[in-house]
C-alpha cells in the first residue's frame, strides 16, 4: 500500500509534552556521537520526505524532528560534519567527511536527527510512527534552481 503524503508542517517534539526517553548514536565511523532527548519509540514521529534529497538521494534517511536544546554532543559535534545546502539553503545538511552518513539537519531552532543513526533503537525503524511529506510537490524552488525538488 502506497503512502499518503501530506503538506502539513513536520511534527516536532517539544521538551515538556513527551515522556522522555534519551537516545545515542552517531555516524558509521564515530567521527560524531550524540546524545538526544525525544519520545519513547511509540510516540516517536519521524519524517519521510519525497523530495529528491530526501527520497532519491538519500532514501535511507528517517527524520526525527527535535528542538535544538534536545542534542547533545559527546563526541565532535556539526562543526566536524559536512554541510549541504540546496534550494534555498536554509536547511543545512550535515554529513560525516568520512564515512559519508547523514547524521542530520539545522532549521532555524530545530534539527533532525537521522533514526537510522541511532544505537540500539528498540523498535523496527517501520514501526515507528511515519509522517510522509510532499517535499516533491510542496517545497519551493529557489530563483534559478532548474532542478526538481
Amino acid at each position: 500500500m502506497r503512502p499518503t503524503f501530506t503538506n502539513d508542517p513536520p511534527v516536532f517534539h517539544e521538551p515538556g509534552t513527551f515522556t522522555p526517553h534519551t537516545y545515542t548514536g552517531g555516524c558509521h565511523c564515530g567521527r560524531v556521537k550524540f546524545s538526544c532527548v525525544a519520545p519513547p519509540p511509540d510516540e516517536l514521529v519521524v519524517l519521510v520526505c519525497n523530495s529528491i534529497l530526501v527520497h532519491e538521494a538519500r532514501p535511507e534517511k528517517r527524520g526525527s524532528y527535535l528542538k535544538s536544546e534536545c542534542l547533545r554532543w559527546t563526541k565532535g559535534g556539526w562543526d566536524d560534519l559536512t554541510v549541504y545546502k540546496w534550494n534555498t539553503g536554509q536547511g543545512n545538511h550535515a554529513f560525516c567527511p568520512v564515512c559519508g552518513i547523514q547524521v542530520g539537519t539545522t532549521f532555524r531552532d530545530l534539527v533532525t536527527i537521522n533514526v537510522r543513526c541511532v544505537d540500539n533503537l528498540p523498535v523496527d525503524i517501520h514501526d515507528l510512527k511515519q509522517m510522509h511529506f510532499d517535499g516533491k510537490n510542496l517545497l519551493p524552488l529557489a530563483k534559478g534552481d532548474e532542478a526538481s525538488v
